[in-house]
C-alpha cells in the first residue's frame, strides 16, 4: 500500500483490487468500468499536457471551464443502480427476518454456478458460465414463495440475471428497484469473510432448509455439515442434481483451458475442483444417511410432500427471540491494511470536494473527476449515505454549469447554435439523474432501519446541492463572489 494518502490516484491497483473483492465478476466489472471513467480522464488530460508531474492541474487546465468528454451517465447510473439493488434485496430480507409473522421460514442453501471471462479486445469480455442454480432458483421460488418466507444468499450470477429487467430503472426510478429486488426469494448479501457466521445466524432462525446441491465445493460441504452438526438434518431436504454437478466438472475443464485459448487475457477465473462420477455418487450416498434427498428431476413431483414437511417443522428458536437482522457487511474482502488505506483515500476525497469546506474550486473538470472517485470509494464500503452526499455535490456542479451556459447562450466557439441545446440537455440529464439517485441513497437508511428519513434526506441534499452549485458558478464566472 502507498505510505501516505493521496487523492491523485497514481497507482490504481488497490482500487481495482478492491472492486474485484466485492461480489464476483459482474459487480466488479461495473465498479471497474466506472473507475475507468475517472482514470481515463486523468490519462487523457496527461496526454494533452494539462497536468503537472504530481497529477494536479496546471495553469492552462485551471482556465478550462468544463469538459463534456469527462462525463459518462450510463456508468454512473449502473454502479449506483446495481449497488442499490444489492442493498434493497438485503434490506427487504431483513424486513421479513425481523417480522413475527405466521409464515414458516425456509433457508434455501443455493448451489453455485461457475463463471469465467476472457477479454475479446476493445473492453469487451466473453463470459463462460453455468445456469443450473439460477434455473432452480426460479423453480423453487415459483413453488414455495407464495406460502413461505424463503431466504437465500445473493450470488454473483443471481445479481447478473436478476438485474437484467431492473436496469431500466437505474437512471433514478429507485422505488421500482426496491420492488424488483429479492423477488420472489429474499436475498441477503453475505461477505466472504463472514458468510459462515451469517449462515449460522440465519439457520438458528429458520424452520426448514432446502439445499440444492449442483456442485461439490468446500462451501457446499460446510453448509451441509453445519446443518447436520446443529441438529437440523431432519428439517432439511437436499435436492441432488447429479447432471448439474457433472456439468460443473465439464466447465471446470473449460476454465482450466482458458489461458490457452486465443480470445485474450483471462479476466476472471475462479479456482474450481473437478468432481468425478465416483465423487458424485459417494456424496449422494453420504447425504442419504442424514437428510431427505430428492433428485432434481423429481423435485416438482415432490413439492406437495416438501410443503407438508415445512409446515410440520419449527425452529428451535421461538418467535419473539429470532426476529433480528443480519448486518449488511458490504465492503471489499481485503485485509485490514488495504481497507484502512481505502478508507483514508475516501475521507481525503471528501475533504477535497466538500462544498462547505475550505477548498475552493481551482479547476472544475478536475474537481468533478474527484467527485467521481468519491462516489466510487463510498460505494466500495456500502456507504450509500455518503455516496448520496457526493451525488448531491455532482448534481450541484451540473446545475452550476447549466446556469452559466444558459446565461451565456453558448458553450464556446466550437459548438454551433444548433448543437447548443444538446449540450444543455446533457447537463440536465446528469443533474436530474444524480439528484434522484442522491435523494434515494440519503433517504433509504441502514439495511435494518425502516423509519421515514425523507425530511432529513431533503435537507441534506438541498444544503449540499446549493453549496456545490454556488461554488461551481463562482468558478465559471471567475468573479470569486456569491
Amino acid at each position: 500500500m502507498p505510505d501516505r494518502t493521496e487523492t491523485v490516484i497514481q497507482d490504481a491497483r488497490p482500487l481495482y483490487a478492491a472492486a474485484e473483492a466485492l461480489l464476483g465478476y459482474f459487480l466488479s466489472n461495473w465498479y471497474g468500468q466506472f473507475l475507468g471513467v475517472a482514470l481515463g480522464n486523468m490519462q487523457r488530460w496527461w496526454d494533452r499536457g494539462l497536468l503537472e508531474q504530481d497529477g494536479q492541474p496546471n495553469a492552462l487546465f485551471r482556465r478550462a471551464l468544463f469538459d463534456f468528454n469527462a462525463l459518462d451517465l450510463e456508468k454512473l447510473a449502473y454502479i449506483c443502480g446495481i449497488y442499490f439493488y444489492v442493498l434493497s434485496g438485503h434490506k427487504k430480507a431483513n424486513l421479513h427476518l425481523m417480522r413475527n409473522e405466521p409464515k414458516k421460514r425456509v433457508l434455501y442453501l443455493r448451489g453455485f454456478d461457475y463463471e469465467a471471462a476472457v477479454s475479446a479486445g476493445h473492453g469487451v469480455g466473453v463470459g463462460v458460465s453455468t445456469v443450473d442454480t439460477f434455473q432452480f432458483n426460479g423453480t423453487l421460488g415459483r413453488h414455495l414463495a407464495a406460502d413461505f418466507a424463503v431466504f437465500k444468499s445473493l450470488s454473483p450470477r443471481d445479481l447478473y440475471w436478476e438485474t437484467i429487467g431492473p436496469q431500466r430503472y437505474f437512471y433514478g426510478d429507485y422505488v421500482k428497484i426496491v420492488h424488483a429486488a429479492s423477488t420472489p426469494i429474499r436475498s441477503f448479501y453475505l461477505h466472504e469473510h463472514h458468510w459462515q457466521d451469517d449462515v449460522a445466524q440465519l439457520a438458528e432462525r429458520m424452520d426448514y432448509f432446502v439445499a440444492y446441491v449442483s456442485s461439490i465445493t468446500p462451501s457446499v460441504i460446510w453448509e451441509l455439515n453445519h446443518l447436520q452438526e446443529t441438529g437440523c438434518a431432519d428439517r432439511t431436504t437436499v435436492v441432488f442434481d447429479r447432471p448439474a454437478i457433472l456439468n460443473k466438472a465439464l466447465h471446470s475443464g473449460i476454465h482450466e483451458s482458458l489461458p490457452r485459448l486465443a480470445h485474450g487475457d483471462v479476466l476472471w477465473q475462479p479456482s474450481k475442483k473437478r468432481s468425478t462420477e465416483e465423487d458424485v455418487d459417494a456424496l449422494r450416498a453420504e447425504l442419504e444417511k442424514a437428510f431427505t434427498v430428492v433428485l432434481a428431476d423429481d423435485f416438482e413431483a415432490e413439492v406437495p410432500a416438501l410443503k407438508a414437511r415445512i409446515l410440520a417443522a419449527s425452529s428451535a428458536m421461538p418467535p419473539g427471540a429470532r426476529e433480528t437482522h443480519l448486518e449488511f457487511r458490504f465492503h471489499p474482502a481485503l485485509d485490514d491494511a488495504a481497507l484502512e488505506y481505502l478508507r483514508q483515500v475516501d475521507a481525503a476525497l471528501w475533504r477535497e470536494i466538500d462544498p462547505e469546506g475550505t477548498q475552493e474550486i481551482e479547476c472544475l473538470p478536475y474537481r468533478l473527476n474527484q467527485v467521481h472517485l468519491r462516489i466510487f470509494t463510498s460505494l466500495l464500503f456500502g456507504a450509500h449515505d455518503e455516496a448520496g452526499q457526493t451525488l448531491a455535490v455532482y448534481a450541484g456542479i451540473m446545475a452550476g454549469a447549466l446556469d452559466f451556459y444558459t446565461r451565456a447562450g453558448q458553450i464556446d466557439e466550437n459548438v454551433s447554435a444548433e448543437e447548443f441545446p444538446k449540450y444543455l440537455a446533457v447537463l440536465k440529464d446528469h443533474r436530474d439523474t444524480a439528484a434522484s439517485i442522491a435523494w434515494s441513497f440519503l433517504s433509504v437508511g441502514k439495511s435494518h432501519e425502516f423509519g421515514d428519513y425523507r425530511k432529513l434526506a431533503t435537507a441534506t441534499y438541498d444544503r449540499l446541492f446549493a453549496a456545490s452549485r454556488d461554488r461551481a458558478g463562482r468558478f465559471m464566472r471567475g468573479d470569486g463572489t456569491g
